[in-house]
């Protein structure tokens, strides 16, 4: 019975994290599908074009990621600039394309495997469980911030911290002022 009250606890705890992993998860699957088809598709249309076709496919999904994150995962984070967050969601998209093309690039001129099995494993083993990493830490940081309570703008935690610990001679507890020492002429 314990174990079940630890459990729920947790989960209650972690319950916003757990559905927004999952819809992140979703879409991040959609997009996957995708990223896989258009991938395959543009190699068997256009062989011995993978850098190519791995770029196109991942800017196709990244699209479709674009679209399911804003409207779906993150509807209920506070909007920055919508210019400014397809800026970002983009840069940090091409940045983790950059990471799953290293791998492609990798397998096809440093180690000679560029056969469709041997790029697809590079893409989809190694390069995007790195890239997907990158994105999601990205985007809950900069791309789709949660919103700040307002006391918390513009004051530094720091600004409530007292100066001198309690005990100190100069110590001013909370919402007390010292009045100013006048100062007295010298002849």
């Amino acid at each position: 019975m314990a174990r079940v009250t630890v459990v729920r606890s947790l989960y209650n705890r972690f319950e916003h994290l757990v559905h927004e992993l999952s819809k992140f998860g979703t879409v991040g699957a959609i997009a996957l599908v995708v990223n896989m088809g258009v991938f395959n598709a543009f190699l068997f249309a256009v062989p011995g074009k993978q850098i190519v076709a791995k770029v196109v496919s991942t800017v196709v999904a990244t699209c479709v990621a674009y679209v399911g994150n804003r409207y779906w995962t993150y509807k209920d984070r506070d909007k920055i600039d919508r210019g400014r967050e397809m800026l970002f969601f983009f840069v940090i998209n091409g940045v983790a394309m950059v990471i799953e093309v290293m791998f492609v690039f990798i397998s096809k001129y440093g180690l000679g495997r560029d056969g469709t099995l041997a790029v697809n494993v590079a893409s989809y083993v190694f390069g995007l469980p790195l890239g997907m990493l990158f994105r999601l830490y990205c985007y809950r940081t900069f791309v789709f911030p949660e919103g700040m309570a307002e006391e918390e703008v513009g004051v530094p935690a720091a600004a409530h911290t007292p100066l001198y610990p309690v005990g100190h001679p100069l110590h001013v507890p909370h919402g007390h002022r010292q009045q100013p020492v006048p100062e007295t002429a010298s002849r």
